[in-house]
């Protein structure tokens, strides 16, 4: 890796994972809803 660049690539790839992990767990909790629909009514 750019020593230069290395505080970039960092912030990039947290800013990359924390979007992923939002994504999933939007996901998730999406899942969840509708299952919980399904196996309640």
């Amino acid at each position: 890796m750019n020593e230069r660049s290395g505080g970039g690539q960092q912030v990039r790839l947290v800013v990359s994972w924390l979007v992923v992990a939002v994504l999933l767990g939007y996901g998730v909790v999406q899942t969840v809803i509708t299952a919980a629909k399904l196996f309640t009514h």
